[in-house]
């Protein structure tokens, strides 16, 4: 069944998304990845289009040469906006990952625009994420992850809510800091589904477990 393959201003203790992430170290850094060897990431997100992927990539890379950075851009193909986190596997469940393709199948709501208007960093421990933001939270976002959150709650799968969700897209990862930065255009697609997603630490590679597409309930 595995596939291949609230308006809310943007303020700066909002890295605090971050909060309760473990510290990482030098040591426990280097302890961290080798305990990851061979760990996966499951998860819910959106996937720009190709467009609106391309775009974003260069704006994270055009920003690091500016600032001189030294860091490594995620691959196009792998860019994505997560949703809700379901788990992290050395063997992958395939029971919940029945499950949540149970409980997408009741998901609802319309195709919607996503517009990202600048590039800023979040903390994650002693990383520096290079991330496409908005200054306003997307209520179409937020309500996505609300609704997946208490579903996934209701058929007994961890609860994923964050009331400081903010979503953003992840460019890069490295130890310098930028100065959050308005572009000149936004980076703006529609999102017309929501993806499952197997992520293989460590290979910069997905798989595909499942896709739901949205739905105007008029049409």
């Amino acid at each position: 069944m595995l596939g291949q393959s609230g308006n809310e201003k943007l303020r700066p203790q909002q890295g605090s998304l971050w909060n309760g992430l473990p510290e990482i170290g030098p040591d426990r850094g280097r302890a961290r990845r080798h305990e990851e060897k061979g760990r996966s990431n499951v998860f819910l997100a959106v996937m720009p289009d190709q467009p609106a992927a391309m775009q974003a990539w260069e704006a994270g890379q055009e920003l690091g040469h500016r600032h001189g950075l030294s860091h490594t851009m995620r691959p196009r193909e792998t860019l994505h906006v997560t949703l809700n986190p379901i788990g992290s596997y050395l063997t992958l469940s395939e029971t919940d990952v029945f499950t949540v393709s149970e409980v997408m199948s009741s998901l609802r709501g319309a195709p919607f625009e996503v517009s990202f208007d600048r590039v800023a960093s979040f903390a994650n421990g002693e990383r520096r994420l290079m991330v496409l933001c908005n200054a306003i939270r997307s209520e179409e976002l937020m309500d996505l992850h609300v609704q997946l959150a208490k579903e996934m709650w209701a058929a007994g799968m961890t609860f994923t809510y964050n009331p400081r969700f903010m979503p953003h897209m992840t460019l890069s990862y490295g130890e310098t800091e930028i100065p959050e930065t308005v572009l000149a255009e936004p980076v703006r697609w529609m999102v017309r589904e929501v993806v499952l997603v197997h992520s293989l630490v460590g290979e910069s590679r997905y798989e595909y477990l499942g896709r739901w597409p949205l739905c105007d309930d008029a049409g």
